[in-house]
């Protein structure tokens, strides 16, 4: 499973749960590092990463990874972050897989949920003959030095999770990685109790299909459906975003009130005003467009799960009287407020010929 060339722009699509980043801030703070000055200038805080619906890019991930790396000291940490994780933290998926009749049924649940369950690689789970099976990864871009990071990061956390649901005595029969055998080879045969090869032609983890057919004592028909269902609504609603436009708009959700300026924006984020401009009109968009739709997003769910009077909508969203934001609102989604809280459906994004039309005037 070779990596596929990407555009250019997929390193930068915030569309994936931050749940690996939660780990390894989690480890390096451990040893007294600060999360807070390993996010700087990534575009999010660790409070951030308490949003269910954050999501952070590759570069993000990349970049902090390679922080912390510089920190842990450790070379394996990847082994560490992985070794961390539980099926809790895979978040909706991973609830899915306790619902499951077998482990086998239950990393193929996930396999199918993997953007979801927050995965940075490209992962394949089938038969590889009567006797075993084998789960196949693959990096999602050509990234060698951080290669070995997330192969055993998800490797171990695959590991970790089969453990806590059939048995600690679970081990796979053999370990096959790409990468040159490294100087810390020795923690691979520790933690996975499996032979292990170093240069071989596929990252792949080989198992015994007796654990295949292992059946889970958590396994619930019923609420694996229900879970299911939900599941499949988040990744239909779910858009990624460019990871600057994303935390852009992360900062501005904060202060929705009183849009901060652009330079002060551009300051968190290690840029300049001008490069910040630029750099959305790159994306064909700009500062106003992404406060549009933040006070959108803002007005749709004070409409629909409050009932604040619409003058007080309109000064938590940044207008000066409720007129000024029905005619905004009006803009932005061809719709009345009125509408929404009579229950009419209305898109959640800004359509683009109407974004930046409206402003927040007195």
């Amino acid at each position: 499973m070779p990596v596929k060339p990407h555009h250019p722009d997929a390193e930068a699509a915030a569309d994936v749960p931050p749940h690996v980043i939660r780990q390894v801030l989690q480890l390096v703070a451990s040893r007294g590092h600060s999360p807070e000055r390993l996010c700087k200038g990534l575009g999010f805080t660790p409070e951030n990463l308490c949003d269910a619906n954050f999501r952070v890019s590759y570069r993000q991930t990349s970049l902090l990874i390679r922080r912390a790396m510089q920190r842990w000291g450790d070379p394996a940490i990847g082994i560490a972050t992985g070794a961390r994780q539980t099926v809790v933290c895979f978040g909706l998926p991973g609830l899915g897989m306790l619902t499951c009749a077998t482990l086998g049924e239950a990393f193929q649940y996930l396999i199918k949920y993997q953007r979801a369950a927050g995965a940075l690689t490209v992962n394949e789970i089938g038969i590889l003959d009567e006797h075993h099976f084998v789960t196949e990864v693959a990096t999602r871009f050509h990234d060698p030095e951080l290669e070995p990071f997330f192969i055993e990061e998800i490797f171990v956390s695959g590991v970790e999770v089969s453990r806590a649901m059939v048995g600690s005595h679970f081990r796979p029969a053999r370990l096959e990685l790409r990468y040159p055998r490294p100087a810390y080879a020795a923690a691979y045969s520790e933690y996975f109790r499996c032979p292990v090869v170093f240069n071989a032609p596929l990252n792949r983890l080989i198992c015994d299909m007796a654990w295949y057919h292992c059946p889970l004592p958590t396994h619930d028909r019923y609420m694996q459906g229900s879970l299911q269902a939900q599941i499949d609504q988040l990744l239909e609603t779910e858009t990624p975003r460019n990871d600057l436009v994303e935390s852009i708009m992360n900062e501005l959700r904060g202060s929705v009130d009183e849009v901060p300026g652009l330079a002060k924006v551009g300051a968190t984020l290690n840029l300049s005003e001008r490069t910040l401009r630029r750099r959305l009109a790159e994306l064909d968009t700009s500062y106003q467009r992404l406060v549009d739709q933040v006070r959108y997003e803002a007005a749709l769910d004070l409409l629909k799960r409050s009932e604040m009077p619409l003058v007080d909508i309109a000064m938590a969203t940044g207008f000066t009287d409720a007129r000024n934001f029905r005619r905004a609102f009006k803009r932005w989604s061809g719709m009345l407020p009125n509408q929404i809280r009579q229950g009419a459906p209305a898109p959640r994004l800004i359509p683009v010929e109407r974004a930046g039309a409206a402003q927040a005037t007195a």
